[in-house]
């Protein structure tokens, strides 16, 4: 088991800052940084200090998200909370709704439930947040990963820039739904409703369904939906 600080292995760190150095031709210690920051560290010695000052080992389940050891409602829905957990590490303010504040959009790279992901965040109308996770993502194996300019993914969208015949060979799954800010902190809709699911690769959803509930940090896992 490798050790881990708020949920990320060195090796991750690493994976990530690999796939940056590709995208914009820096070096490899400028990517780390970028890496490290990208995740919630000042920088890479900063993650390398509290790793080396970590006694404790964690399971590759081990995340920055509390778990339970319930099964989740819905496994879709779970997978959003985890994003939203994530995202809530590095925007701790996401869910202070202000009418007058500029809407605002943005993306993460995480690591959920052990494997490189994708969060996705959009402000829109009435204090709603569009969010969107891809789960399992291998940015390398991306048609559009590594392309420049107009042609390379963005991450502005619910789902990756690629013909969905080609998700199988770098996602896993990808799902999009709506937290609500105005009228309270939560994930609209309940269970399996208002969460669409818009790629599942074959296998993931019983890998899906192993996983335990997670417990969501500062908001409600559902509530009214608004159409």
């Amino acid at each position: 088991m490798e050790k881990k600080v708020n949920g990320h292995t060195a090796d991750y760190i690493k994976r990530i800052a690999k796939s940056i150095k590709k995208n914009q031709n820096i070096s490899h210690h400028e990517a780390l940084e970028l890496a490290s920051k990208q995740n919630g560290f000042h920088s890479w010695k900063h993650f390398q200090n509290l790793l080396n000052k970590s006694e404790t080992t964690s399971l590759v389940y081990s995340m920055e998200v509390q778990q339970s050891n319930l099964k989740p409602n819905d496994p879709y829905r779970n997978l959003l909370i985890a994003g939203l957990n994530a995202l809530l590490k590095q925007k701790k303010d996401l869910l202070q709704f202000d009418k007058d504040k500029k809407e605002e959009e943005g993306y993460i790279f995480a690591e959920l439930f052990g494997f490189q992901s994708v969060v996705i965040w959009r402000e829109i109308s009435f204090g709603e947040i569009s969010l969107a996770v891809w789960w399992k993502y291998d940015h390398s194996k991306h048609p559009y990963g590594n392309l420049t300019r107009n042609g390379q993914e963005n991450f502005r969208d619910s789902c990756p820039m690629a013909n969905k015949t080609d998700y199988k060979n770098f996602v896993g799954v990808v799902v999009h739904g709506w937290v609500e800010r105005a009228t309270g902190k939560y994930i609209q809709g309940s269970g399996g409703n208002s969460i669409i699911r818009k790629y599942v690769r074959r296998g993931e959803k019983s890998e899906l369904e192993k996983l335990p509930a997670v417990k969501p940090n500062g908001f409600q896992t559902e509530g009214k939906f608004f159409a």
